[in-house]
């Protein structure tokens, strides 16, 4: 019992390590702030009429990218900003991050882009195939046959890689990455 409380906090150590070096090695350039980017083809969190903007770069296998949203989603319940997400599926993290990527703009066809954004995270260590994908689409509820011709036709391969040459364009290099205005 006390080898598993020690593995615990190490496991937790090394995540927070993780996270402030991903944060620490992050881009910053100054001729890319918030207002020179877009803000992709998802819909909002939060404040979708908020003056102030969060856009994130993030990869649906990157852990730093799940710890930090329980601070996202203290900004957006505590301040009038919105936020919007951006695919940066990194390649260490396989295939599946890509796909996972189109998967989720596929979900936005049906209008729950940030219902199939959250059971990702929630599932993230468990997701490793396309019939993970559909499986979470058919928990939310989704039209299984749309969504599998979406992502069965590659729909959203262009949006995704056009998210990524974007993030590389602002010299972002890892995720979670946000811009705010």
């Amino acid at each position: 019992k006390t080898d598993t409380k020690i593995i615990s906090i190490i496991s937790i150590l090394i995540i927070l390590l993780l996270a402030i070096l991903v944060y620490s090695s992050l881009a910053r350039n100054s001729n890319n702030d918030a207002k020179s980017l877009s803000k992709g083809i998802n819909p909002p969190r939060g404040n979708s009429s908020a003056e102030d903007t969060i856009i994130e770069f993030g990869d649906f296998k990157c852990p730093a990218c799940k710890a930090s949203h329980p601070i996202i989603d203290e900004i957006l319940e505590n301040y009038n900003v919105a936020l919007y997400y951006r695919n940066f599926p990194l390649e260490m993290h396989g295939a599946i991050s890509f796909l996972a990527s189109e998967a989720a703009e596929c979900a936005n066809d049906q209008e729950k882009f940030w219902e199939y954004h959250d059971i990702l995270y929630d599932n993230q260590e468990y997701f490793m195939t396309k019939q993970d994908l559909i499986a979470y689409a058919r928990q939310i509820s989704m039209n299984e046959e749309e969504f599998n011709l979406c992502l069965d036709s590659e729909k959203y391969k262009g949006e995704v890689q056009k998210d990524i040459s974007d993030a590389k364009k602002a010299g972002i290099k890892g995720t979670p990455t946000f811009y705010v205005n």
